[in-house]
């Protein structure tokens, strides 16, 4: 940036400082007024140009026009003796010194036009500068792209041209390299992500409070090129290694396998104690470039489908995922981005992992055959096949319980149910609808009302997306979301039968139950 150093040191203008501010001011241009208070049209660091003209030598208000300039953060004060005042006003070099703000005499010969020229060419030299030394930035890393480049080096150039701190992040959120300070700027400020492919496989993750000019916009754009050229590649060797994760995976899978060969392939690297099987399905083509995405971490557990679907066209594909929140939203993200539907089983011990993949098999049933290869735009499914208890099973045994009068222990408390609004009922509904229950606290009392509304409305209109909409008053995209996120809360996929009687048996267990208390 052009300084205030550089504008008094132009020996044509004969500008002499009568007060220092803190440290050099930069300029970002300049204003001349006779305005009282001009801090509501400025941005911070202009040279604001004045003679004076509005205030006498001796006026007290000196003092609050140069406090409005120092609220708006001004680079510097020019005052133009010899029109209006033959010297500086006392109260003005008061106040400036009181508010720490620079304060410059412009003598008489000099006209503001030629102080305003300065300020401009300084402020245009310095523009060419910086464009130059993001050139020179952009050309050493697109050189850079060419060698077998280190990606923590490549975020070492644009953070020494930016100051920002950086991080390559994985395909399951892992931080592949960072500048030193990352961790502690994203803490501090958040950071942005540019994803470095259209599937977001990997992610340059930006943070720190400096602000970035266009020229460094320009650097961090030719940065995510070279990062993407240079880990986005299907070589033989990636295609190699691929097939070996999918190997192993696809023995712990069927139950093969031992969780011990991950040390093999990544002796870092150590399976979480429990894990889920996913089941995607979709268009072949979106099944092979998921299969091809870039990945690290557990992200690379994956295998091809051990069953064909019965509709040409369609494939199907396995990925083992750690039963974390994060981690499972990440996998679903994924095969969403893809136009993948997925089926994710119970979670599993990684030797049982067999088991977690034969309840995924079994929800593979109620996703559609044809809408992934006919319907568009569409939005993906995402079927849950874990349950704390099959609702309409639990029902059947609590009525048993209550009408025999037996000792036997009842599911989800162990007593007779003698209403609807019995512990053993509230649970039961509370299990199915989850955070859509009114015994359940994770969503506010107006969004939980609002998705229930929404639920109980389409199966009013018999699941039909457009009068439901109509009888809500939204628009059918809005809909769609709503529906998508309470099929994420709950769980359970409105497609499928089984899990539509769960919730709506559910809903009229706590309707009939009365108000939560």
């Amino acid at each position: 940036m052009a300084t205030l150093s550089q504008l008094l040191a132009l020996p044509d203008l004969g500008l002499r400082l009568i007060q220092a501010g803190p440290g050099d001011p930069e300029i970002s241009w300049s204003s001349t007024t006779e305005l009282l208070d001009l801090s509501g049209y400025l941005e911070g660091g202009e040279i604001i140009l004045t003679t004076g003209l509005a205030l006498q030598l001796d006026d007290p208000r000196w003092r609050d026009f140069v406090a409005s300039l120092s609220r708006a953060r001004v680079a510097a004060i020019g005052f133009g003796i010899g029109v209006n005042h033959d010297r500086i006003p006392p109260r003005l070099t008061r106040a400036a010194s009181e508010y720490r703000v620079a304060l410059f005499e412009i003598p008489l010969p000099v006209p503001f036009i030629a102080v305003t020229k300065a300020i401009a060419a300084l402020v245009r030299s310095d523009e060419l500068r910086a464009a130059r030394a993001a050139l020179q930035a952009q050309q050493r890393l697109l050189d850079g792209a060419r060698s077998d480049r280190d990606p923590a080096e490549v975020l070492a150039s644009i953070a020494q041209v930016t100051g920002k701190h950086l991080a390559l992040v994985g395909s399951d959120g892992a931080v592949l390299a960072s500048t030193g300070g990352f961790a502690a700027a994203r803490k501090a400020s958040g950071a942005e992500h540019i994803d470095l492919d259209r599937r977001s496989s990997l992610q340059l993750a930006v943070a720190g409070d400096a602000p970035l000019t266009p020229e460094g916009h320009a650097v961090i754009a030719a940065g995510s090129m070279v990062l993407g050229l240079g880990l986005r590649g299907d070589s033989a060797d990636a295609t190699r290694e691929r097939g070996r994760w999918e190997r192993l995976t696809a023995s712990l899978l069927d139950g093969t396998g031992s969780p011990e060969a991950l040390a093999i392939l990544d002796p870092e690297l150590r399976l979480p104690p429990r894990l889920r099987a996913i089941a995607v399905q979709g268009n072949a083509e979106d099944i092979a470039e998921w299969r091809r995405r870039p990945r690290n971490g557990f992200d690379r557990l994956i295998a091809p489908g051990d069953t064909v679907p019965e509709t040409p066209g369609l494939a199907r594909a396995w990925q083992l995922c750690p039963d974390t929140e994060d981690a499972l939203e990440r996998v679903l993200a994924a095969a969403a981005a893809h136009d993948l539907d997925a089926v994710i089983g119970r979670p599993a011990a990684p030797a049982e992992a067999p088991l977690s993949r034969r309840s995924a098999s079994a929800g593979l049933r109620g996703l559609s055959q044809t809408a992934p290869l006919y319907t568009a735009p569409r939005v993906p499914e995402a079927v849950w096949t874990d349950r704390d208890a099959p609702l309409l099973e639990a029902l059947l045994e609590l009525s048993a319980t209550r009408e025999s009068g037996a000792s036997r222990r009842a599911p989800l408390g162990g007593r007779s149910a003698e209403a609807p609004g019995s512990p053993e009922r509230r649970a039961l509904s509370a299990a199915v609808l989850g955070p859509l229950s009114r015994h359940d606290e994770r969503l506010g009392p107006e969004d939980r009302e609002m998705l229930r509304t929404t639920l109980r409305t389409v199966f009013e209109t018999d699941g039909q997306r457009g009068p439901a909409a109509a009888t809500l008053g939204i628009h059918r995209n809005t809909l769609r979301d709503r529906i998508t996120r309470i099929e994420g809360l709950v769980r359970r996929s409105l497609a499928n039968a089984d899990d539509r009687a769960e919730l709506w048996f559910a809903l009229r267990l706590e309707e009939l139950s009365g108000p939560a208390g």
